[in-house]
């Protein structure tokens, strides 16, 4: 027979599916930490991009699943299993086929087939990419009244960063972590990265993109003020050359103005893709050309040439081999410096349009907003000629539906996996071979050099590691939550008890982020048993090497019939269960609280007695019979 305390068991059973659901999502967390909020990757030429994913969590999941919910633009794609075998805290998946448009990440967290947590990414997107290069009337300047974008959700997007040049010397760093803006603000101060200035041109072609396509924009601006062919050519090969307007090196750093154009390659279009490059300069070589000296002069062969390199070097240099680059036509420098359009410069960016290598024609801004205040630079005069708004719409009319065809974009590089571990109470991070590495704590800045630390040691905290491939791209992974101690110790329930002999239960495991490992020999989250006894079974929750303390619960059988002779004294309350009958041949005493409780009968024979003033209860039809 089983003895059980009034209650307390079934009230056990009954709750038991709310107990799992309830229990696991006050103890776990979820997050996502790759996407970023606000990320815009870049489409393919069938509007589509796989989106990856990846986060860490708390306690004990089976798979992650996410869904994209469609803001504006796009198509949503419903709940989709991402991780079927998370480990060690860390999930990574992908969402393919994502069509271009603006939306809600959620993930949840599913264990026993019930949802644990989910957590949610604001804005993530599918569109285009580009980088601008050239120089200053790409660059952007203040105070020349330059708009912005107007649209309500937000989506032309950019990262606020200016590489630093203290002293005039521009330094050879990464960027930072990637913070994602809304290009929205006519504000001082707003820096397109690396190198841009203001909204400029770009809040409003954004504009236009958006509205003939429905896709976010990000942009990135790698253009230089002042920067000559020859600055761009030399500085891609690290040599020194002089800024044309003032007669010293350029940017003190021979790496510049190209080390702008390569930084935004192999750090942004590798995390997010890449459209095209936005190539706008001349203006400076058409001042060198007035010069009295020839040889400082550039024709238009030397132009081409130039720029062919300079083109062949970021492709390079960012392993595209054919990136496409989009040439815009552009000279002009009025007086009082300049004499108006240089047709020397003009021909060389022709003649460096090559549509079946991928460098298409851009727009020829010489034609805008003549004469200029101050000679070169475009403007949106207060009550007259709005010169940048004019250069945005001409660059959206060369972006057409043929080059949209023609230029085949990148997409982005897939973050890396990484590999929580532990041996002998110690923690690791290992991340793939192959690159260079420079672990952060958090959502830190690479602030030196890159290492060959594929694995670290680190103690209690979240960490990342930014990666750089053999071409300097860098990717960039998700966050990896490192325990303060050994393991948790999991949290067992049972789907039954007491049982009868032989029947099977289940048996479940929450609050582990790591492998479960039974007594039994067996491993998961949940495993079936069929005892035959009453019996305990144990559990540890394992990182690598390092278990916790084993947890343990007991699993109760009663028997099929059982006959009972032994008196029931006062202040003894109890439910006495059988799976089939039981036979009462005792005694109840007074003062006795008992309950005789089984699946298909209770027979009481002489000899069974109930005194006065007990308490006595027969249940035929439940017993333990589960």
């Amino acid at each position: 027979m089983f003895i059980d305390q009034p209650s307390r068991n079934k009230i056990k059973i009954v709750l038991f599916l709310l107990v799992v659901t309830a229990s696991s999502s006050v103890r776990a967390q979820l997050s996502i930490t790759f996407p970023f909020d606000g990320a815009v990757f870049q489409r393919n030429t069938s509007n589509t991009a796989t989106i990856s994913i990846g986060g860490s969590y708390t306690g004990g999941v089976e798979r992650i699943e996410a869904r994209l919910i469609a803001v504006a633009g796009g198509t949503g794609v419903g709940w989709t299993s991402i991780d079927t075998s998370p480990t060690a805290g860390l999930y990574k998946g992908t969402l393919s086929g994502v069509t271009g448009g603006w939306y809600t990440l959620e993930v949840r967290s599913i264990l026993f087939n019930n949802v644990i947590t989910t957590t949610t990414l604001s804005r993530v997107g599918v569109g285009e990419v580009f980088v601008i290069a050239g120089q200053s009337n790409v660059q952007g300047i203040e105070n020349h009244g330059h708009k912005a974008s107007i649209d309500a959700n937000n989506r032309i997007k950019y990262i606020d960063w200016l590489l630093p040049c203290p002293d005039g010397t521009c330094q050879n760093v990464d960027p930072p972590f990637p913070l994602i803006s809304t290009l929205n603000s006519t504000d001082q101060g707003v820096h397109i990265a690396p190198n841009g200035v203001t909204s400029w041109a770009w809040g409003e072609l954004g504009d236009a993109l958006l509205s003939r396509f429905n896709v976010p924009v990000l942009f990135f601006n790698a253009a230089a003020s002042g920067s000559s062919i020859g600055n761009w050519s030399r500085s891609a090969d690290g040599l020194p050359s002089v800024h044309p307007h003032i007669g010293v090196q350029y940017a003190n750093n021979p790496n510049f103005p190209y080390h702008y154009l390569r930084k935004a390659l192999n750090f942004y279009a590798s995390l997010f893709g890449i459209r095209a490059v936005l190539w706008h300069q001349g203006e400076s070589d058409s001042v060198k050309n007035q010069n009295q000296d020839p040889n400082d002069n550039t024709s238009a062969a030397e132009y081409r040439d130039s720029l062919n390199y300079v083109i062949s070097r970021s492709r390079s240099h960012s392993n595209k081999a054919l990136l496409p680059w989009v040439v815009a036509k552009v000279s002009y420098w009025g007086p009082p410096i300049g004499l108006g359009t240089d047709a020397e410069v003009i021909s060389g960016q022709g003649l460096a349009i090559d549509t079946p290598n991928k460098i298409f024609a851009g727009p020829n801004t010489d034609n805008i907003q003549l004469p200029r205040v101050d000679g070169v630079h475009l403007e949106n005069v207060s009550g007259g000629i709005q010169g940048i708004s004019d250069m945005a719409s001409s660059w959206n009319t060369m972006l057409d539906n043929t080059f949209f065809s023609a230029a085949t974009p990148y997409a982005a590089a897939t973050p890396p996996a990484l590999t929580l571990g532990c041996s002998g109470s110690t923690y690791s991070i290992t991340a793939p071979a192959g690159y260079t590495y420079f672990w952060v704590n958090g959502n830190n800045d690479i602030s030196t050099a890159f290492s060959s630390a594929q694995t670290i040691t680190p103690v209690a905290g979240t960490y990342r590691v930014y990666l750089k491939d053999g071409s300097d791209n860098v990717i960039l992974s998700q966050s990896v939550t490192v325990p303060g101690g050994i393991p948790t110790s999991p949290s067992l329930t049972v789907s039954a008890s007491p049982v009868v002999a032989g029947q099977s239960v289940t048996l479940y495991a929450q609050g582990c982020m790591g492998a479960v490992s039974w007594s039994t020999g067996q491993s998961g989250y949940s495993i079936s048993q069929t005892p035959t006894q009453t019996t305990t079974y144990t559990a540890t929750c394992s990182i690598g090497s390092c278990a916790s303390v084993a947890a343990n619960i007991q699993v109760s059988t009663c028997p099929t019939t059982a006959t009972l002779s032994s008196p029931y004294v006062s202040g003894q309350t109890l439910i006495i269960k059988a799976s089939n009958t039981l036979i009462g041949v005792n005694a109840v005493r007074a003062g006795a609280n008992i309950m005789y409780n089984a699946k298909n009968s209770v027979t009481l024979q002489p000899g069974f007695l109930a005194e006065k003033g007990s308490i006595f209860t027969a249940v035929a039809g439940v017993g333990c019979s589960n």
